[in-house]
């Protein structure tokens, strides 16, 4: 089996509960903006989006209910990341949310600490959502 290594130095965690990519191109050719936002309650947390293009709305996504959801920006290219913890580890997904890397055993551990590291640093000061 493969493990997969998460680089902790390739991101910044976000503070922010919300985010909305900007120019975020989906389907055949189209370009509008998605919104992500982090839900809380009594199932416990999980990601939701919604795309908005030409003065539509689609449908709002649901992802699966987890344990912990945190929003990531690479620092080189500004793109959003979004990760969530369950009993199995973590899962690492892109803005399009399909498919994702999941990082379970010494590397959740590695990523917990990370977290709880980056989670101690002053907030970062989003001044624009890029895609």
């Amino acid at each position: 089996m493969i493990h997969n290594h998460f680089e902790t130095e390739r991101f910044d965690l976000l503070k922010d509960d919300s985010v909305t990519i900007a120019e975020y191109r989906f389907g055949h050719n189209r370009q509008g903006k998605r919104d992500v936002w982090i839900e809380r309650g009594e199932k416990g947390e999980r990601f939701l989006s919604q795309i908005t293009f030409a003065g539509q709305a689609l449908g709002v996504r649901k992802e699966i209910y987890t344990g912990r959801c945190y929003i990531l920006r690479e620092k080189t290219t500004s793109r959003y990341q979004f990760l969530d913890q369950n009993d199995c580890g973590f899962w690492l997904h892109s803005d399009t949310f399909s498919g994702a890397r999941a990082f379970g055993g010494d590397e959740s551990v590695r990523i917990q600490t990370w977290l709880t590291t980056a989670a101690t640093k002053p907030p970062l000061l989003i001044r624009s959502h890029l895609s």
